[in-house]
């Protein structure tokens, strides 16, 4: 049995992050037929964070990288968060 143990602990992980998606993915679809109103923006929103995070971390691989992958993987958020946020600015300060 010892043979085997290799070969489970390189598929357990994968194959937990790929069910922990399809859950993800089904409490996604079951709450677009239920009305929530404004709520099922934000319970959607949330569940998509917690898809890419789960992708990030075992996909991309950020847990097991050195500084400047993780440098980079967190600065594509923050800048996409600032270019949102200076779009957002400049769509409410106009008057037409």
């Amino acid at each position: 049995m010892s043979d085997r143990e290799p070969t489970r602990q390189l598929w357990l992980v994968p194959a937990a992050t790929w069910i922990a998606l399809l859950v993800l993915f089904a409490v996604s679809l079951g709450s677009a037929y239920l009305p929530l109103g404004a709520g099922n923006v934000a319970l959607n929103l949330f569940i998509a964070a917690v898809m890419v995070a789960l992708l990030v971390m075992f996909l991309v691989d950020l847990r097991n990288s050195t500084a400047l992958p993780r440098i980079v993987a967190f600065a594509g958020p923050f800048w996409l968060v600032l270019m949102f946020g200076l779009t957002f600015s400049d769509y409410l300060s106009r008057s037409y």
